[in-house]
This record gives structure tokens, C-alpha cells and sequence, in this order.
């Protein structure tokens, strides 16, 4: 929300004052900022919001790259003033936090400007300026400051930011715009990094720290409190503006089913502000850890060429089993709207673009590696998910069985998504870039078309519904105090889609930190099971030998008379095998398939008995 000509005070140790004098961090939109589109194009700054993952929602954006006109060549002006700046003293400052919005295609300029007239042309030869290419911050906004203590005592001043002399990048994106008085010594706790949920032994407490005021730090008192007081003078150079990353050198030493509700608190002599020095942070030690799974999102459409290397990749994943991807669609007619605009806060980047738990983003190519990495993750719960078709509806209830202690905005939320949906519109037709094979080999996909029309496409783990169209799920899906040991559930009512194939339907469920969007644990169901007994009991599969390039049995023990229908698929969907047989008796059932003239890759063993479905992944090498 701005804030015109409205004074925030701090109280000093020297007895002086810090004064705000303006303050927008877009929560309301683009406000009162007179908007200016020089270049003529029809794209100007407006506030884009996305979601809280960063930490930042609503921001101010313009675009040097739009996907329905491809490269812009902008010049964009938001100018906001007049700011009263007559009774300001001190060190006077215009501070404002940047990002290019995709890691890939940063390399977007930008002019700040302050100065005593709010026309551009009077601003563009402001002595009051800062120009930067912002460059590679990665997925974080970084701060910038210009000094404007020259305009004090003046009563009318102006800032602006300018977009410009940039093309064919992407999204340039402003927050957080101030302009105050600069405290002497301010240090500011941003982050406390240590995880919330450890196994027994000594774990470090991490953070950041940033200097909110004028002069240079050199050392600083941190302490952490569980009861007992931590306290350590850390040396280290920080410049006005910077973020310091810092280990305590006391470690917590934690103990089994003990959970600790620490203050973390960072101050420096004569600190101008102590009201953003500390914070609270609640450590849980557990015993018992549950199976970490782990959700991989990619981002993907019809129209991208090179997004078959993410269907691929998620085909590839499906050989381990603690993996649950999802395919989100943009741009056809797999897409959910309420997904695909918020998805871009967590997978950050261009198409195809794929990330893990919402906390390592990355290509699709790198899932593997990805999924290594977050699966050494300690959740603090474990997530069930059960499902009851009501009418039109289907009520999907996620469940969370709590191994540790949580204090904080978490939430449970609902995904379903489909595998093997087709379509005969022209919108299902796959972009392929890797037709002819000049691009290299991408699971079959160099042998296609380019498109690939839609009668030969099949597309799997396509995201069909957001519980309640919350990527987050809904606010107070779990209460705000949660104790180890506890159980938690949350229904979600989602209509069935006309379109949906239910025996092709899974449900996921997940818990979720409302503030970051880290996914810290993920369950999921298929329709038409009630439990993996069930399953097991209905009938029992197995493939070898497994990775084959010449025989390979499909093994089938069946329990009671059945139908046994047994499918092979390639990672683009296509049947390349089927054996339908009827009244089978109980007892083992093999049937010899020959893979020597299928193409290497990985394969899915689809053995639907009697309306149940079972699937193994097949190697051909």
C-alpha cells in the first residue's frame, strides 16, 4: 500500500528521528504511478502478482518479451510524487528492491530518477539517477538505493523508473519503493535458513542478516534463546544495503521428540531500530522420520518445441517411486488458469521449465538430480490422501500425521491430475523441435512430426484441478500451532471435469508452507484404489528381466477368475503392444513380449484385471 506525506518514526539512541516519507510495495496495484508507454506498443508497467513464494506477491512489472508478440523494444515511465521533502535531514534515500523475473533472460536495463519535476523529459536529465543491466540475481530480489539527500527541502519531489534500450529478454519487476532517512546503524534478521524439523544431534543455526542503515558494520552481537542464551560478537564487513549470510558458532544440541522455541536476535551499538531485529523460530527434533516423496513440477504447452524434453523427463521419472510429477499446462487446452499463473513464482523461467517441492528450480533434463538432492529432506509430517465421488463432485481429503512441531501459515492442498489424455483439436497438436533429429535424440520424438498432430499425441500427468484454485491451498487449512504427534485434515469439493477419464485420474496431496511455497511432504492416490492391499490383493505383477533388449516376460498372479488385459506404451503414449485375454482361472499367467525392435527407451506395462489397474516401468536397452 503508498503512503504519501505520512511520517513513520523511529526513536534513535542519539535522539533523533528516522523518518519515512514515501512507501509502495504494490499490494494495492499500480496506484497512483503515472504510467507512460513512449515506445507506443500497448505494454506499460502494471502490478503482476506472483503469489508469495518470494516473499514479495504483488510487484511493479514491465515486459521486454510478451508471448503473444514475441521481442519488445520498451520504454516504460512510472512516475509517482509529489513527496515532501521540506523538513527532511540526513542521509536521504530512494530504495527499492529488483529482479528480472526469468533467470535465463536477465540481462533487462533500467533508469531510477529522482528530481524536483514529475515530466520525463525533465527527469531524463536528473543529476538524480541510477542506470543498471540488473543482470543474474537468481530467483532473489536484490536492493538498490540512490542517495537524494541534495532534494531535501524540497517540497515537491518526484522519482521514476524507466524500462528501456532492451529487447526480447523477458519481465523486469520493482517492490518494496521507499524513500526515507537513513538510520546510522540499523541491522535487520531476514531470514532464519535452519530447518524446522532435525534428527537428534547438533544442528546449526543459520541465517541472514541485512545492514538497514548508513554507516558500515564491522561486528555484531547474534544470539539465539531457547531458555538458555547464546549470545557471540560476529566479525564481518557488511556495506549499507548488503545481506550477510551467518552461522552461530553454537550449534543446538537436539534431542528426540524435543522441539525448541528460540529467538533469534541480531543488534549493533547505538541500532536505530529494534523492532526488525529478531525472530521466532520453532525447531523440531523427531525420532521418527517419515519416507521423504517428492513432487517435480514442469512447466510445459502444446505450442513449446522444445517441451517434449519435459514430458520425457517425467516419463523417466516414473521409474522411481517417490517421485510425483505433474505437468503444468500454459497456452492450450490442458491448462488449469488458476495453476499456470502461479506457477511461474515457484518454476521461474522459460518453457519447458521444471522444479522440485518449489525449492529447486532447474530444466526438466535435471529432475534426477533435482529429486536427489530434496530427497535427503527431513518432512515433519506424513500425507495421506482418500477421495469419495459425491454427485458431480469429487471430495478429495489430504491428511497430515505430524512427527514434529509447526508454528507458521502452513496449509494442505489438492492436486488432481490425468495421464493419457488425448484430444482432436488442433490445440493438442505438440510443437517439436526435435524433429529430423538435428537436436539430438528425445525419446522417440526425433522420429515425429513437426507438429506432432494431436491423433498421435498422448499426454500423461497433466494437471486437471487445484483444490479451490489455491497453489498454496486454502488459509487455515491447518491451524496456526501444530503439535508433534497430531493429525490434521483438510476436504477439498472439486467438480469433475466433463472431459476427465476417471480411471486416469490421481489425486496428490500436499503440505505446504504458506509463506515460501515449499512443499515439505506429498502423498498421493489413483482412482479406483482404496489402498495399495487392495491392489496387491487383486492381483500381483512383474516384469523381467528388466532392463531387457530381446525377451521379456509380463508375469500376472491372479487370485480369482479373471479378464486380463496387458498394454505396453512408449513415452509418447503410443501402444505398442496389447494382449487381451478372458476367463482366466487363478494362479501365474506369463506372457513373452519381444522388444528387440523397439526403440531404446523407457516403457510403461499397463495389466488391467477385472477393472483394476496395476503399471511397472520396462527398460529397453
Amino acid at each position: 500500500m503508498k503512503k504519501l506525506l505520512i511520517p513513520v518514526l523511529a526513536l534513535m539512541a542519539s535522539g533523533t528521528y528516522a523518518q519515512t516519507y514515501f512507501e509502495d510495495d504494490f499490494s494495492g496495484g499500480i496506484g497512483d504511478w503515472t504510467l507512460t508507454d513512449s515506445d507506443g506498443d500497448g505494454f506499460e508497467w502494471d502490478a503482476v502478482d506472483y503469489g508469495t513464494g518470494d516473499g514479495h506477491g504483488n510487484v511493479a512489472s514491465s515486459a521486454s518479451w510478451d508471448s503473444g508478440d514475441g521481442a519488445l523494444n520498451p520504454d516504460n515511465w512510472m512516475v509517482a510524487g509529489p513527496i515532501d521533502l521540506s523538513a527532511a535531514t540526513g542521509t536521504v534515500v530512494l530504495q527499492w528492491t529488483v529482479k528480472a523475473q526469468d533467470p535465463d533472460w536477465t540481462a533487462e536495463q533500467y533508469t531510477a530518477y529522482a528530481g524536483t519535476s514529475g515530466d520525463i523529459g525533465d527527469l531524463t536529465g536528473s543529476p538524480y539517477s541510477l542506470n543498471e543491466v540488473i543482470g543474474g540475481t537468481g530467483d532473489e530480489y536484490v536492493l538498490r538505493s540512490l542517495d537524494v539527500s541534495a532534494l531535501s527541502g524540497e517540497s515537491d519531489v518526484y522519482v521514476a523508473f524507466r524500462h528501456h534500450d532492451v529487447s526480447d529478454q523477458f519481465r523486469l519487476n520493482i517492490d518494496d519503493v521507499t524513500v526515507r532517512t537513513l538510520l546510522d546503524w540499523d541491522i535487520k534478521m531476514v531470514s532464519v535458513t535452519t530447518a524446522a524439523v532435525v534428527e537428534e544431534g547438533s544442528v546449526d543455526i543459520t541465517g541472514s542478516v541485512q545492514n538497514n542503515g548508513a554507516n558500515t558494520i564491522t561486528s555484531f552481537e547474534l544470539d539465539w534463546n531457547d531458555g538458555t542464551a547464546h549470545s557471540e560478537t560476529v566479525t564481518a564487513t557488511i556495506e549499507s544495503g548488503e545481506i550477510y549470510n551467518f552461522t552461530h558458532p553454537t550449534s543446538l544440541s537436539a534431542t528426540s521428540g524435543e522441539s525448541y522455541d528460540m529467538d533469534i536476535c541480531a543488534t549493533v551499538d547505538s541500532d536505530g531500530d529494534a523492532s526488525n531485529n529478531c525472530m521466532n523460530y520453532i525447531v523440531s527434533c523427531v525420532a521418527e522420520i517419515p519416507t521423504k516423496y517428492v513432487v517435480g513440477e514442469e512447466k510445459t504447452g502444446t505450442w513449446c518445441g522444445w517441451c517434449p524434453r519435459g514430458a520425457v523427463a517425467l516419463e523417466e521419472m516414473e521409474s522411481e517411486p517417490l517421485f510425483i510429477g505433474i505437468a503444468v499446462h500454459n497456452g492450450d487446452p490442458m491448462t488449469v488458469d488458476s495453476y499456470d499463473g502461479a506457477i511461474g513464482t515457484y518454476v521461474p523461467g522459460g518453457y519447458p521449465g521444471g522444479g522440485v517441492d518449489r525449492v529447486i528450480p532447474g530444466d526438466p533434463s535435471d529432475f534426477a538430480s533435482m529429486y536427489a538432492t530434496r530427497s535427503s529432506h527431513i518432512p515433519p509430517a506424513s500425507v495421506d490422501v482418500t477421495y469419495e465421488e459425491v454427485g458431480a463432485n469429487i471430495e478429495v481429503t489430504v491428511t497430515a500425521n505430524f512427527v514434529g512441531a509447526l508454528s507458521g501459515d502452513y496449509r494442505l492442498a489438492a492436486v488432481v491430475t490425468e495421464d493419457h489424455v488425448t484430444g482432436t483439436a488442433s490445440g493438442y497438436n505438440q510443437a517439436n523441435y526435435y524433429s529430423g533429429g538435428d537436436a539430438g535424440e528425445m525419446g522417440g520424438y526425433e522420429d515425429l512430426a513437426n507438429p506432432v498432430p494431436a491423433a498421435d499425441m498422448v499426454y500423461d500427468h497433466v494437471a486437471r484441478a487445484l483444490g479451490n484454485d489455491e497453489i498454496l491451498g486454502d488459509a487455515g487449512s491447518l491451524p496456526a500451532t501444530i503439535d508433534a504427534g497430531s493429525t490434521e485434515s483438510y476436504t477439498y469439493t472439486i467438480p469433475k471435469g466433463a472431459e476427465w477419464e476417471l480411471n486416469q485420474l490421481h489425486f496428490v496431496g500436499m503440505l505446504v508452507n504458506g509463506t515460501t511455497g515449499e512443499i515439505l511432504y506429498a502423498g498421493k492416490s489413483s482412482f479406483g484404489f482404496d489402498g495399495i492391499e487392495e491392489v496387491e490383493a487383486a492381483f500381483e505383477l512383474s516384469v523381467f528381466p528388466n532392463p531387457s533388449n530381446a525377451l521379456t516376460y509380463v508375469k500376472v498372479s491372479l487370485v480369482e477368475t479373471s479378464d486380463v488385459n496387458v498394454e505396453i506404451y512408449n513415452s509418447l503414449g503410443e501402444l505398442v503392444y496389447s494382449e487381451n485375454t478372458q476367463n482366466l482361472t487363478s494362479g501365474a499367467y506369463i506372457y513373452s513380449v519381444d522388444v528387440a525392435a523397439f526403440a531404446a527407451g523407457l516403457y510403461t506395462v499397463r495389466t488391467v484385471v477385472n477393472n483394476t489397474v496395476q503399471t511397472a516401468k520396462l527398460s529397453v536397452q
